[in-house]
């Protein structure tokens, strides 16, 4: 058998549920198994034990480009309350990644401190209507910080495909924020 993608083994260790829907997507959407919640949590604090063992893996697939490793790789973190990877987490956000959203909270659970400057950078980027899913997560997590941030970002602010992201966003924030600011 041919070995996969390097990256491509957190997927397996986090494996498949009863259906065959591999636990990575639970957590993208907050939809979890047949099993429950608490299962599903337990599977990611495992598989963070294992990555404990290789803490340069573990960065790796957070700043991986590929949205499937770098939220395993979040969640793992969430699950398991691990304050680590600031800097993977910020690399990743600012390169853009389609769970942001899910980044942004991350960062502002995880790091709330250190996480206000560089959320609060991504509000003063030159161009930021090129990037509302990253603009609204930000803003988004700054208020859950309970900071007000001098700019006020309407989801109304964008174009058509870009309003969707924005939605998107704010609509994500606050479902993950909900969900994982009261088991850290």
């Amino acid at each position: 058998m041919i070995s996969p993608i390097p990256h491509k083994k957190v997927l397996e260790w986090l494996g498949s549920d009863s259906r065959g829907v591999p636990y990575y997507l639970h957590p993208l959407n907050l939809n979890w198994s047949d099993a429950g919640v608490e299962h599903d949590l337990a599977i990611f604090r495992r598989v963070a034990e294992e990555l404990a063992n290789d803490r340069t893996f573990w960065a790796s697939i957070i700043r991986d480009p590929s949205w499937r490793e770098c939220l395993a790789g979040c969640i793992c973190l969430l699950a398991s309350r691990k304050r680590e990877f600031f800097d993977e987490l910020c690399f990743r956000f600012r390169m853009g990644s389609f769970i942001a959203p899910q980044i942004a909270v991350a960062l502002g659970l995880l790091h709330g401190a250190a996480a206000r400057p560089f959320l609060e950078s991504t509000l003063d980027e030159p161009s930021p209507q090129q990037r509302p899913k990253e603009v609204v997560s930000a803003h988004r997590v700054l208020v859950r910080l309970g900071i007000h941030p001098i700019r006020e970002i309407s989801v109304d602010a964008w174009p058509v495909i870009e309003r969707d992201n924005a939605i998107l966003a704010d609509k994500v924030v606050a479902e993950h924020w909900d969900f994982w600011q009261p088991r850290l």
